[in-house]
Parts: structure tokens; sequence; C-alpha cells
């Protein structure tokens, strides 16, 4: 009998438990639920804001548009523009208008350059060209020169050279002193400057060159030896 009441109780207080168990989570999902429904508030609010700017911006750039409503203030502003009859007064038509205002336009014509001309400071090489005969045909009398034209232009260009530069040491001596036995021999012997890499046979312009060509011109060593052999030959 012991044994009954006990297994009894012992339902009796896990079902007090569990009921209290599904009221704390039926209180936490009530509370939950005021939650959203306040952010779904907050959240209509927000649409109908925005809906209702939508409307005005929308309305501003597709309406109807007047020189007036341009400049229109909001509620508690003072408007910059409302004691200027110029923003309100209608514009005057042409036939309303009595004003008339004439004025000329002087344009300077400048001669056109052409985008592919040399520059100025560049040597000029002129070539003439004279008629094969200068007689005339009529009287067969001497003709003379009226004028010359420029007919066209043109680019020449100079392919580079190789050269070979020899460096000769001039030696001088004195006849006088080397003929007089009591007097030393005066030699003096020109001196050729020193090159810029010893031993070598590249002269400043070449090395110039080469630096050009690997640095600014981004040519390989090697097509600069076949550039090299092309000109020397």
């Amino acid at each position: 009998m012991n044994d009954v009441t006990n297994v009894s109780s012992t339902n009796e207080n896990q079902s007090e438990k569990l009921i209290r168990l599904l009221e704390d989570q039926l209180a936490h999902s009530n509370q939950q639920n005021k939650e959203l429904s306040k952010k779904l508030d907050q959240s209509l609010k927000q649409i109908e804001s925005l809906t209702q700017q939508l409307q005005h911006l929308t309305k501003l750039l597709y309406g109807s548009k007047t020189e007036k409503s341009k400049y229109n203030t909001p509620d508690g502003q003072v408007s910059l523009f409302e004691d200027d009859p110029s923003f309100t007064d209608p514009e005057h038509t042409e036939e309303q208008s009595q004003q008339t205002i004439s004025y000329t336009v002087v344009r300077k014509i400048q001669p056109k350059k052409r985008n592919d001309s040399l520059r100025e400071d560049i040597e000029i090489e002129a070539i003439h060209h004279h008629p094969a005969n200068t007689i005339c045909d009529d009287c067969h009398d001497q003709m003379i020169e009226m004028g010359s034209t420029i007919v066209r232009e043109e680019a020449k260009f100079i392919p580079a050279k190789m050269m070979k530069v020899q460096h000769i040491e001039h030696a001088y001596e004195c006849k006088k002193c080397k003929s007089d036995s009591l007097q030393k021999g005066q030699i003096k012997r020109g001196k050729a400057p020193q090159p810029p890499i010893q031993r070598s046979i590249a002269s400043p312009s070449v090395l110039a060159k080469v630096m050009y060509d690997k640095f600014s011109q981004y040519l390989p060593l090697y097509r600069q030896v076949k550039e090299w052999v092309f000109i020397a030959k």
C-alpha cells in the first residue's frame, strides 16, 4: 500500500514539474510574440514613411513643374525667392517682349596645322624642281622665275652607321737638345683619353645606345646583337 502511495506522489511531482515547464515556455513565447509585434509595427511605420517620400520624389521628378513650385519651402522656413518677382512672374513670350538685343561675334580664323607635320627646329633639306626647258615656246626668249611653292613635305630617315675611331698618340722631340751633348733630350707625347671600359672597343656612344635600347625600349640583348651585326655590315 505504501508503494502505491509513493508511486502516486512521484507521478504528481513529475506532472507539476511538466506543467511549470510548459507555463514557462508559454510565457517566453508570449514575450517573443510581443517583441515581434512591436518590430512589425515599427517596420510598417517605416515602410509607410518611405512610401510617402517615394511618392513625393516621383511627383517632383515626373509631375508638372512651374517656376514657383520649383522653389517651394517646407513649413516654418523662409523662401529666398518669394520676394523676387523674377521667380514668380510668368515669362514673357516673343510677342510680348519689346526688347531686342543684337550682337556680333568676331571669330579669328587660325590656319589649320597638319598633325603629321615635323618640328620647326628640325634640319631641312630643300629639293628644287625646275622646268627642263626655260625657253618660251612662242617668242623663244629666256623665261625668268616668278615664284615657288612647297607642294610636299616628307620625312627622311638616315640609318645609323658604324665607324672605327683610332686614337693615335703623337710623340715630339727637341732636335736642338738632342744634338747638344750637354743637354738632356726633351720628348713630349700626346695622351689619349681613357676608355669608359678598359680593354673594350665600346665607345660612350655605343654604351649610350645599348642602355637606351635596354632600359627605355626594353629591347633584349640578343636582339641588340643582331642589330649591331646588321649595322656593322
